[in-house]
């Protein structure tokens, strides 16, 4: 399900000769929760609140007892704030390591609310909430006729399944949000050749496509005659609907949640008197640049605030919630010698080890399976052209630029296009320097034929990037 994979760019971004040094102050990150006997523990709560501490943020605690925003359907729910926007995090909230990956990648980018029409799904419609059980069959393997109908078999098996369930309901459709709760599960069906009919299965957390909550494969959850295979299926269904029951009431790895009931005031986010609109103060900082002059030869500099990402991913919306982060950056600029970057030069690399979901066994998954990092340690991407202005670059004036180039990964190169910005300025220590940033969107599929996340096409099957950092002289 996580088929996320890596790509780099390069782009620029500057602010102005009287350069400003932000201090956001709207930087907050909540966890709603019940009032009376939450699932969450006062230990996970002081984590939470330890780990937004640590990235110098606000942390806010709400409870149900004077109401919830519509969007809030389950309890725990965490979201980061700032001054761009307000995500929702998407992970168990046991798992710090993820929450800090979600919180760095919402600084730059948040996440965006679109339809995601799913057909046949299993859903369970209590009080605010939506919970859905997606069903993962493999065709009927063993003793089968050449001509067997697969399709029809699974789906009369689907109708079965939700038949054996009481709170679960098969629908025809339904659109999946950033609030839907989920576990899905796979079942392989097997006919031997005695007509017994097997069925075994694994459960997933929505949060974890890697390892699964629940497994029944070496024994069946169900079995019996081939002529009995209704009931079978029914059975199936009894049974994993009382385990995913059992998940959400009782897990101990951060799935558990409780329903928000109908009777909980609806509030606006206002009303939570969280600093969301509060502006940023700044410090100006006034600067002579008459004499300043630019060197031709840049580096990317090392990062000073390790709480800010220089480079994140995400696939479009609605499966943006599926991100990531690459942690490290390496590369130069050459301008050309009327200082520039008509023409400019640059090659920008990252190490495949630097990318990360914020989770170890889905960062595994990213970089040995799909990135391959053994046989493809890194990727790069080289400048080939550029189009913009030809004027000098100037302390305080921005120049707005296409930068075309190469990029490599999985041995495989490809031409893309980046739309950028670059402007000089000096930092707070008078230090001359690029502040660089950019967006783009890369075809993961087409070109490198990886799968991405559960979701619909094009969304799935291609990823966006945010970048920012700075270059020094060299």
């Amino acid at each position: 399900m996580y088929r996320l994979i890596f790509i780099l760019l390069f782009g620029l971004i500057g602010i102005s000769a009287t350069h400003l040094y932000l201090i956001d102050k709207s930087q907050t990150l909540i966890l709603f929760t019940q009032a009376e006997n939450p699932v969450i523990s006062t230990k996970d709560i002081d984590e939470i609140r330890t780990l937004a501490q640590s990235m110098k943020i606000d942390f806010v605690l709400k409870n149900e007892a004077n109401g919830l925003p519509e969007s809030v359907t389950t309890l725990p729910s965490l979201y980061f704030q700032n001054r761009k926007g307000r995500s929702r995090y998407y992970g168990r909230y046991k798992n710090i390591s993820r929450l800090k990956n979600f919180i760095r990648t919402s600084k730059l980018a948040h996440q965006k609310d679109l339809p995601n029409l799913k057909k046949s799904m299993l859903v369970w419609k209590s009080g605010r909430a939506d919970v859905t059980a997606p069903i993962k069959m493999t065709d009927l393997s063993g003793e089968i006729a050449a001509d067997f109908d697969q399709k029809n078999f699974r789906a009369e098996a689907a109708k079965s399944i939700a038949s054996g369930m009481t709170k679960f309901q098969l629908l025809p459709e339904h659109n999946l949000t950033k609030n839907t709760r989920s576990f899905y599960f796979n079942i392989y069906p097997y006919l031997d050749e005695c007509d017994k009919l097997t069925l075994t299965t694994e459960i997933y957390s929505q949060y974890n496509c890697v390892t699964p909550v629940y497994t029944k494969m070496n024994a069946p959850i169900a079995s019996g005659k081939w002529k009995k295979r209704t009931a079978i299926f029914e059975e199936a269904g009894r049974l994993i609907e009382a385990e995913i029951m059992r998940q959400i009431e009782t897990s101990k790895l951060g799935d558990a949640f409780q329903v928000v009931s109908e009777a909980v005031a609806v509030i606006d986010w206002k009303a939570l008197n969280i600093n969301t609109d509060k502006p940023a103060e700044t410090i100006v900082k006034k600067q002579d640049t008459s004499n300043t002059k630019l060197g031709q030869k840049w580096q990317v500099a090392p990062r000073i605030n390790d709480d800010e990402p220089i480079i994140i991913f995400s696939f479009l919306p609605p499966v943006d919630n599926y991100a990531g982060e690459v942690k490290a950056l390496s590369g130069q600029l050459t301008l050309n010698d009327n200082l520039s970057m008509q023409d400019a030069t640059g090659k920008f690399t990252v190490d495949i080890a630097d990318v990360t979901m914020g989770a170890d066994d889905f960062d595994n998954e990213v970089q040995n399976k799909m990135l391959k990092m053994s046989l493809f340690p890194d990727a790069y991407f080289e400048f080939t052209a550029i189009k913009g202005s030809n004027t000098p670059l100037q302390v305080g004036q921005s120049e707005q630029l296409t930068v075309q180039g190469t990029f490599k990964m999985l041995g495989i190169s490809i031409p893309i296009d980046v739309d950028t910005t670059i402007e000089p300025f000096i930092n707070k220590k008078d230090e001359l320097r690029l502040q660089v940033n950019c967006t783009f969107q890369l075809p993961l599929f087409d070109k490198f034929s990886v799968k991405g996340p559960d979701g619909p096409s094009p969304a799935k099957d291609i990823l966006q990037f945010y970048m920012q950092f700075e270059l020094i002289t060299q």
